[in-house]
């Protein structure tokens, strides 16, 4: 893919997220007495826009050192993000329909303390994931910079390893979450089973956990493929390094590293003197 055609595929897509996302804040901070809950919610939305604009800053040529297949899976996160950003602010829309002047009616306020908690909760969780998986991309773009602008250091290597550990964790927590979203969403339709008519509320949980499922298969595929590019880099640097030694093994627990041929003396300790063994002339 051409470097110029990547830049402006992710700017295609960013952007319009990127708005979306401040529309979304925007009509947050609106509101004068929003709970707790909405207000995290708003300071979530604002660590996105700098997740964002940070990918947006991304070269074209990190682009080409992270790949075809990161750079697919990062438009498709962006658009998740957009979506989910979309749906909260039309719930939004709907939960405030009884407020005026930038202030929750009591209604309003006990409906959402009530009866909005799993909502938000859901969104609060697809916006920290969106966060996360596109931090991990900038992040992962910056180190691939550092491995080709510069020889690689033990230092860096060292860096190598704290990111893969990184991305592995980011990976456990998907998956821990993924198991809980199938587990909420066995359990909503089970009740939608027990019951006549699916209601509107029922309806709307489902399909918000649903899509919450949905974004954290995206994520969690594209965290599996930087870690497979972290991997790939860690096996580059001890090349580049010199890390990698024959062993020999003498007998059952001594190792050590083959020499080859030496003709410079031999040391060996005897009673903790060291003793040279000269070659014989």
């Amino acid at each position: 893919m051409d470097p110029l055609s990547i830049t402006a595929s992710v700017a295609g897509v960013a952007i319009p997220a990127l708005q979306c996302v401040q529309h979304l804040r925007n009509d947050l901070e609106g509101i004068l007495n929003a709970p707790s809950d909405i207000v995290s919610v708003r300071e979530d939305l604002l660590t996105i826009e700098q997740a964002i604009t940070s990918v947006q800053n991304i070269s074209d040529q990190q682009w080409e050192s992270l790949g075809k297949a990161v750079v697919a899976q990062s438009e498709t996160g962006l658009k998740l993000c957009k979506k989910s950003s979309s749906k909260f602010q039309a719930a939004i829309d709907r939960w405030t329909m009884h407020s005026d002047d930038g202030k929750l009616s009591w209604r309003d306020r006990a409906m959402i303390g009530l009866f909005r908690q799993d909502q938000i909760k859901s969104t609060s969780t697809q916006l920290q994931n969106c966060k996360m998986t596109l931090t991990s991309v900038v992040s992962t773009a910056t180190l691939h910079s550092s491995l080709q602008q510069t020889k690689v250091a033990e230092n860096l290597t060292q860096m190598i390893s704290t990111k893969e550990m990184e991305i592995t964790a980011a990976i456990t927590t998907a998956k821990k979450q993924l198991d809980e979203v199938n587990t909420k969403l066995e359990d909503l339709h089970l009740a939608a089973q027990d019951e006549d008519e699916e209601d509107l509320d029922q309806a709307s949980a489902t399909s918000q956990v649903e899509f919450e499922k949905f974004a954290l298969k995206k994520s969690l595929e594209l965290l599996q493929e930087l870690l497979k590019g972290i991997q790939a880099a860690a096996v580059d640097a001890r090349k580049d390094q010199g890390c990698v030694a024959n062993t020999s093994t003498f007998g059952d627990y001594n190792q050590g590293v083959q020499a080859g041929v030496s003709n410079a003396p031999i040391y060996f300790s005897t009673d903790g003197f060291s003793v040279a063994a000269n070659k014989a002339n």
